[in-house]
């Protein structure tokens, strides 16, 4: 065995795994305040969605309201219209 054809082929690995290591920590070090920014972006617009959302859900709750008051209402209405309609058929 030639261990110094060994030693010297290891070391080459070894330099070759190091310089790939140093290549990935170089990327991810340069993904990293990207992905911060992103979150802090994403963060924004679920803020003005859940802004959004919280409006859209009050006017609902303002129209059902207003339905449940038109359902209480209705037949009074009704029968005021259908009254009127009576009496000027009679006249």
């Amino acid at each position: 065995m030639d261990f110094e054809k060994e030693l010297f082929d290891l070391k080459r690995r070894v330099d070759d795994l190091e310089g790939a290591v140093n290549v990935l920590a170089g990327r991810i070090g340069s993904v990293h305040p990207e992905i911060v920014s992103l979150r802090t972006a994403t963060a924004q617009r679920f803020d003005g969605v859940d802004a959004g959302m919280g409006r859209l859900i009050k006017k609902l709750d303002d129209v059902n309201t207003q339905v449940w008051s038109l359902r209480d209402d209705f037949p009074v209405l009704l029968g005021d219209a259908l009254e009127s309609a009576l009496k000027r058929s009679i006249d």
